[in-house]
């Protein structure tokens, strides 16, 4: 069920170059999730996980303001509530899928991350769940992303 009111487009783009499976966002101006875009992007995790040629993956933003802003505020105030549960529920679960790939996963994060863009840029960051892996990056009360200054010395 779509957001009748969106007309799809690329959305999410997917593409294969010397072992790396790059999947970027495309919905401007701020890259922000609709249905379409999580059933895209699901897509694209699905496909870089059974590509045996694929051993990394690197999510990032079109456009150079946002890597993306999360859910789109539009799409969320012409639903209805049931319909909103279900979306965000499905967008959980295809972030997790790309959070448990079992591929080196990486967030280029070319502009601003905020709300589920800034779950999306977590769930993209190599190291997690290792033990004593540090994702090297910081989830701020905002919800934005940023990474630490690195320690010297």
């Amino acid at each position: 069920p779509r957001d009748e009111q969106e007309q799809p487009r690329g959305l999410v783009h997917y593409r294969v170059e010397d072992g790396v499976g790059f999947i970027e966002l495309d919905n401007p101006p701020a890259n922000t999730y609709t249905f379409d875009v999580m059933r895209k992007l699901d897509d694209a995790i699905v496909k870089a996980r059974f590509d045996d040629d694929v051993h990394v993956v690197v999510l990032s933003g079109r456009g150079e303001r946002f890597f993306s802003a999360g859910a789109n505020i539009g799409m969320m105030q012409r639903v209805t509530p049931r319909f909103l549960y279900h979306f965000s529920l499905y967008a959980n679960e295809t972030l997790n899928r790309l959070e448990h790939t079992p591929k080196l996963t990486v967030a280029a994060l070319n502009g601003h991350s905020v709300g589920g863009g800034a779950r999306a840029a977590t769930a993209a960051v190599p190291e997690r769940g290792r033990a004593g892996g540090d994702r090297g990056l910081q989830r701020e009360a905002d919800g934005a992303v940023r990474r630490p200054l690195a320690r010297t010395g």
